[in-house]
């Protein structure tokens, strides 16, 4: 065996000479030939910022979802090691890690190896993971064999995984602060091994449980099935006869599903203009959802009310004439009026039906997840709806781009935000509340992950609300990996389509900002308010009349009070939200003749609520 002395002085004549030398007989041919990759990907084995590439997290990969039920089961079964295992993908990308041992835990968190990040040579300097896809074969790297002087302290030993076509798909590596002996090239072969089999025997079984259920579930006129199982679609006979741009965005739609794991109820107008009822079911093997069945049931007849050619081209031939928002909604009792009244309420008034769904969320104990611009009021409305139900309820609010993640382990000290909610023994209704989790890198979201994974085992486990300060949530980003706690996404419409919440906003920030000044709203400025778009939304709003109050310390306040910035000479121009609104409250007012009264009965929502609508929109008179 050769001395760690001249193995590293083996890697640093291939830096500086670009070969081996005197030296190519001190490490193993492949171990050489890595090293010779490093050098010609620019890699020169000094010490570089760590900084490796995040690719995203895939939790619906069947590679994933296999090797984290694999290695969580035999971990459970052999008991904690003092080291960690990963899983990586074809192209080392690290898409399963398990920790045994702080100590290694902390040498990966500084790169961070963790998932979703790349691990390839460019980047990491020769390891066992990248060796063992390229050779096909286990492989061995210890010590100084690593190319990067910063992994000497390291051991591995891995295992390709092959798939049932005898390719590489992917690797088993066992990483150790300690001499790797030979059980741990047994534990990689072992796990390698049994993951291939059960991706190999994974698409059959899915087949299976997925075509049993769709059987089930075929019973019943005006009712069909569809149902995906991996790359396999599955449609019962009535299904078959659909049209194929129908079947296409069926199709599509079933495979959605499983993809994002969302089994929620919809509505869906296709192609050929029949409108149908659709449910999802779930199909689950050993606790893993490896399928979907889609149910459809027509609301009306379906395709064939329409002629064949109008079915032939698709639903731009469709029975054409002006859009009737109104249909088949009576202004008084029935019951397709309440429904109707439902929906024009929420898409006029969007933050009543968002604080509804949040409340609801709350009451169930559901983890939800907040997504919205910067500055919407997120944190207030989830502190403001869970008090309301919780009046003696415990708050924690953590600021996650403020979390101290560079400690190097991933557990949480008592100096971190988190530590009272892991050590709480509160006997009351608590609220983890976690604002800016898109600010998260790899490392904090590893670390939040593992705190919220230790928070749900507990006998009473606290609800949770996270804060995302964007419109819809990045699967790219490092904290996608924490979807899995939250068990929705609730949008918060940003302030421009909020104009009935203004005057409201506005009294309580002037009551926050000035308690002890006598200060009131016009109307002339409330509708100068209602009128602007708020690129910054409610922080843009507490900026206006912070200089309101100090330049006005009490009084009414006027339009002359406001900035100058604030008056426009043009209208702006509508969103096509507010397009939407305009052309539904136009159709409500043409139904009934022009009766501001019945129109805002009709659309579900407040008498003010319409004339400020019909003002802001500058609708003309209908009568």
């Amino acid at each position: 065996m050769h001395s760690d002395a001249a193995i590293t002085a083996a890697r640093l004549s291939v830096v500086e000479n670009g070969d081996l030398g005197r030296w190519a007989d001190q490490v193993s041919p492949e171990i050489a030939d890595s090293w010779l990759r490093c050098v010609d990907n620019g890699h020169q084995g000094n010490r570089l910022d760590k900084q490796l590439s995040f690719v995203g997290d895939i939790p619906g990969a069947p590679l994933t979802r296999v090797a984290r039920a694999v290695v969580t089961q035999w971990s459970a079964t052999a008991g904690p090691i003092p080291a960690s295992i990963l899983a990586i993908d074809a192209h080392a990308v690290v898409r399963c890690r398990h920790d045994g041992t702080s100590a290694v835990a902390a040498i990966l968190d500084t790169w961070p190896v963790a998932e979703g990040f790349s691990i390839t040579e460019r980047e990491f300097g020769t390891s066992a993971g990248t060796l063992a896809l390229s050779l096909g074969r286990p492989a061995l790297v210890s010590g100084p064999e690593h190319f990067h002087p910063d992994l000497v302290g390291l051991h591995e030993s891995a295992a390709p995984v092959i798939d049932d076509a005898g390719a590489v798909i992917g690797a088993i590596v066992l990483v150790s602060d300690q001499p790797v002996a030979e059980f741990a090239a047994a534990v990689t072969r072992t796990l390698a091994a049994q993951v291939g089999a059960d991706l190999i025997a994974g698409p059959s079984t899915a087949l299976s449980a997925t075509s049993a259920r769709l059987a089930a579930r075929v019973h019943g006129t005006g009712t069909f099935a569809i149902g995906a199982a991996g790359d396999h679609t599955i449609f019962d006979p009535r299904a078959n006869a659909l049209d194929g741009s129908d079947s296409a965005v069926l199709t599509e739609a079933v495979r959605a599903a499983l993809v994002d794991c969302r089994f929620e109820p919809t509505s869906l107008t296709l192609p050929s203009g029949s409108p149908v009822e659709v449910e999802y079911e779930s199909v689950e093997v050993a606790g893993d959802v490896v399928g979907c069945v889609l149910v459809g049931t027509w609301t009306k007849s379906p395709a064939s009310q329409y002629s064949s050619a109008m079915a032939r081209q698709g639903a731009h031939v469709a029975p054409v004439g002006p859009r009737d928002y109104t249909a088949g909604m009576p202004l008084v009792g029935a019951a397709g009026g309440e429904l109707g009244r439902s929906r024009n309420k929420a898409l006029l008034t969007p933050m009543t039906s968002t604080r509804s769904e949040l409340a609801l969320s709350i009451g169930e104990h559901s983890n939800r997840l907040l997504t919205g611009e910067k500055g919407v009021g997120k944190r207030t409305l989830a502190v403001a709806e869970f008090k309301a139900q919780h009046p003696d309820g415990v708050i924690h609010p953590v600021d996650c781009s403020v979390l101290d993640t560079g400690r190097g382990d991933s557990r949480w000290g008592d100096t971190q935000p988190l530590a009272s909610v892991v050590h709480s023994s509160s006997t009351a209704s608590e609220l983890v509340l976690l604002s800016s989790l898109n600010s998260l890198d790899a490392m904090g979201a590893r670390q939040v992950d593992a705190v919220l994974r230790s928070l749900a085992t507990r006998a009473t486990s606290p609800l949770v609300i996270g804060c995302v300060d964007a419109t819809t949530v990045d699967r790219t980003r490092p904290y996608a990996m924490l979807s899995r706690h939250f068990h929705g996404v609730t949008r918060i419409p940003s302030l421009r389509y909020r104009p009935d919440d203004i005057a409201d906003l506005c009294r309580s920030i002037l009551k926050t900002i000035s308690p002890r000044h006598s200060l009131r709203l016009s109307l002339s400025v409330i509708r100068v308010l209602e009128g602007y778009s708020w690129p910054g939304n409610i922080d843009e709003l507490v900026d206006v009349l912070g200089y309101v109050v100090a330049h006005k310390p009490f009084g009414e306040i006027t339009v002359r009070d406001l900035p100058a910035t604030y008056f426009r000479s043009a209208p702006r121009k509508l969103t096509p939200l507010e397009v939407a609104q305009c052309e539904t409250i136009i159709h409500a007012l043409y139904e009934v003749n022009g009766n501001r009264y019945k129109a805002a009965a009709l659309l579900g929502i407040g008498r003010s609520s319409l004339y400020r609508k019909i003002d802001s929109f500058g609708i003309s008179y209908i009568g």
